[in-house]
Parts: C-alpha cells; sequence; structure tokens
C-alpha cells in the first residue's frame, strides 16, 4: 500500500510534542504540557494521525514525573499518541517507570496497542533480557517505525549517553525497511536523537545506511531541544524543540505531513493565533527529493499549465479564506477537499520563486498577524542530479540553517549542542 498520490487522498500528518523534561506539577512545563495538547485536542480529531512524544518524558525517570503526563493524557482520552523513551528516561540506571507508563499508553488504543519486544542482549557485566520500546504500524498508507536508542546502552546519570541499537532491533528494523521499500511504500522513522549520536561506530554507519539505501522519508527525533532540519537529499531528518528545557523560542509543536512525493514540516508556536498552514505540496527545494523531477516534486502541470496546491490548515474553526499566489501575483482561491487539506489550481510560468498559501481565520479583521496565517516554499526550479551519500551520514552536517518561515533558528541552542548546562 503505497501513500496516497498528491490530489488522491489525504496526507499523513504527524504533531510532534518535543522533550518534556516533567520534573513537578507546579513546574512551567507541566503548564506548558497542559497548553500544548489543549490546543491539539482542540482540532478536528480528522486533521492529524497521532502526537508524537521522542522521549525524554521525565527529567529523571520517575514514577511521579511520569504521573503528571498521565494526568495531562486523562483530560484528552481520544488524543492519539506514540512514544519512546529518551535518555532521561532511565537516568538512574533503570527503565522500569518508563515501562510502566508505555505498557499503559502504547498498550491502549489511543497508542495503538503496542507492547515491549524482550530481547537478550551483552552488557558490561553480563547478558541480561533488555526490553525494547520498538514497533511499527502503517499510517495513512506511511510505515512508521519507533526505534528504541536508550535501553540497549548503558547510560545512567553519573555515567552519560551511550545510545545504543543492538543487534535484534537492528536486524527487525532493516528488515522492515526493506519490506516497505520493496513494497514502494513511503517510510518514517522515529527516533530520541541523530544516527550520528550512536555510541558504537558500526552502529551509527548501519543505522545511517539503512535510512539512506532504503530511502526513508522523515527521521523525527528529539534530543537537540531545537527545531532542526537537514535534509541529504532522500531523508528529511527533523528535531523539534523541547518543552521542558527549552532556549529555542516559544513552546509549541512542529507539525509533518508525507503527501505522495512530498515530505513537510513546520513548527507551530504558542503564541500565535489560528489558523496554522502547511504546504504538503508541491515540495520546498529544500526538501525535494533529488533528482527534483516534476513528479517527484509535485509540480506536473495540467493542460492549462496550473501545478496543483495542496495545504493542511489547522484550526479550532473553518477558515473563512484559504488561498495561493506565485510569487505576487493574484491569489487564487483554494477549497477544503477532506478534513485536512484545502486545494487549488495555481498557474506556475516558467521563473517563478515563491508559492505562498494563506488561511484566515472568521475573527480575522483583515489586518494585523493575529487569526491569519501563511506558509511560504521555494518549488525546485529545474531537476537536479541524484545525491551522493553523505560524508557523515545520519548527522546534522547536512542541517539546513536557519528557516524563520519554518520555526527554524539556526543557532543550535541547547544542552546537546550550544546550550547552557540543564
Amino acid at each position: 500500500m503505497t501513500a496516497n498520490p498528491p490530489g488522491e487522498g489525504d496526507p499523513f500528518v504527524l504533531l510532534h510534542v518535543g522533550d518534556l523534561h516533567l520534573t513537578t506539577p507546579e513546574a512551567a512545563s507541566a503548564r506548558d504540557l497542559d497548553a500544548i495538547l489543549a490546543r491539539i485536542a482542540g482540532l478536528p480529531r480528522a486533521a492529524f494521525d497521532f502526537a508524537y512524544l521522542p522521549g525524554d518524558i521525565a527529567e529523571d525517570g520517575t514514577q511521579a514525573q511520569y504521573a503528571i503526563l498521565r494526568a495531562a493524557l486523562a483530560r484528552h482520552p481520544d488524543l492519539p499518541v506514540r512514544l519512546i523513551p529518551g535518555d532521561h528516561d532511565r537516568q538512574h540506571g533503570t527503565i522500569a517507570a518508563f515501562d510502566a507508563l508505555f505498557a499503559e499508553i502504547a498498550g491502549s488504543p489511543r497508542g495503538g496497542g503496542h507492547r515491549a519486544v524482550p530481547h537478550r542482549l551483552p552488557r558490561p557485566e553480563v547478558e541480561k533480557e533488555v526490553r525494547h520500546f520498538c514497533y511499527a504500524e502503517t499510517v495513512a498508507g506511511v510505515r512508521c517505525l519507533f526505534v528504541d536508542m536508550v535501553s540497549p546502552g548503558y547510560g545512567r546519570k553519573g555515567v552519560g549517553l551511550d545510545f545504543r541499537i543492538g543487534a535484534p532491533q537492528m536486524a527487525w528494523l532493516a528488515g522492515e525497511i526493506a519490506e516497505a521499500a520493496a513494497g514502494d511504500r513511503p517510510c518514517a522513522v522515529f527516533l530520541h536523537a541523530y544516527p550520528d549520536d550512536l555510541r558504537p561506530p558500526q552502529e551509527r554507519l548501519d543505522l545511517a545506511g539503512l535510512l539512506w539505501d532504503g530511502r526513508v522519508r522523515l527521521v523525527e527525533m528529539g534530543h537537540t531541544h531545537y527545531n532542526e532540519l537537514a535534509h541529504d537529499g532522500r531523508t528529511l531528518y527533523a528535531a523539534a524543540r523541547s518543552v521542558g528545557q527549552n532556549e529555542d523560542g516559544s513552546v509549541g509543536y512542529a507539525v509533518a505531513a508525507i503527501d505522495g512525493p512530498v515530505t513537510s514540516w513546520r513548527f507551530r508556536p504558542l503564541d500565535r493565533t489560528a489558523p496554522f498552514v502547511l504546504v504538503t505540496s508541491p515540495a520546498d527545494r529544500r526538501l525535494a527529493t533529488r533528482p527534483s523531477t516534476e513528479a517527484a516534486a509535485g509540480l506536473v502541470r495540467d493542460a492549462q499549465g496550473r501545478i496543483r496546491v495542496r495545504a493542511l490548515v489547522l484550526s479550532d474553526r473553518e477558515p473563512a479564506l484559504c488561498r495561493c499566489r506565485a510569487d505576487h501575483g493574484p491569489w487564487t482561491a483554494m477549497t477544503r477537499v477532506s478534513a485536512r487539506i484545502f486545494e487549488g489550481r495555481l498557474p506556475w510560468p516558467a521563473g517563478s520563486r515563491v508559492l505562498r498559501v494563506e488561511a484566515a481565520d472568521p475573527r480575522w479583521p483583515g489586518h494585523g498577524p493575529d487569526f491569519v496565517d501563511a506558509d511560504a516554499i521555494e518549488p525546485p526550479a529545474a531537476a537536479g542530479d541524484a545525491p551522493a551519500i553523505p560524508e557523515r551520514p545520519g548527522s546534522d552536517t547536512f542541517r539546513i540553517g536557519v528557516w524563520p518561515g519554518k520555526g527554524v533558528r539556526g543557532d543550535q541552542l541547547g544542552p546537546n549542542r550550544a546550550g547552557r548546562q540543564w
């Protein structure tokens, strides 16, 4: 089952809520979590597939800290959630508290009914059984693989990070990616950190090679604490801003979509009013799969020389308008074609550079920044060469850099790069 081509169904849409680092119910992280979940729960349920929590849920991995998330989710019982562990979820050398949380949330209808997978793995002292929080499911035609980089390692507070995959999980992942590629099914992988952060050098190369050779479309990550996009010509690596240890701007959540051959991403801050717009087709030149043919970039023209423009509009009420234009040309109205997508046909003359989609809430007075939002992309001008594998695959060396329209500051502020020591 392949993903729906543009114009023939809804895209896959996920909402990424960054590392929570929950401490106490009175802390800002708990208040921000409540605000984010309330904003998400206010959206039409058909507008997205699930909310993703990329690990580092609890600052010290304690039951009391996970109880904060349980209480927040209890206020929104219909909200679908997917989660994996981060290094803070085993701060004191045990992941038992996260295991209990996973069994409760992931093992429920809201979490897809997933279970931890036991494996026997080598350890410094003696081989022991380890529970992997890895699982797979197909959502909106996309094969989603959730990978545990934490449980196979030995890291704990005072010792440091020790991200690993382990042979059983690596073999499982290789099989899943190969099967998705053979079936021409797009694949998204969910990690806590970049593959380059794995401790064993061979595992770094093995995982990055699997993602490259399998043409995985999206790798969604936490850990960095800042918004970052890195695209190697095949795969978009996307990291989202932390909720609990944030040095990167307003808290919020990231929105990612796979719409036929096009992958898109944008951060939604909570200090902005509805609506929120994400262009899901055509592709931006910075994120387009290379070689960027018209078909691969979503730029196939009809008999009148028009391209199909598709956009996801997230809001708690129906937009009063949604429209698109090329550069500074006239606006073209877009119409709702599903619970997720607005579409329009737009003339795209040779030499056009910027495609802009704008949506307005019924409360918009016709001026000012509140209750109106826009996403702007730059579609590829021409087909490019097929990419060569990067020198350090699975790392941030090919990051895109500053992109304010997508919420990417590019300064890498966070405890894992250039931020303060949390």
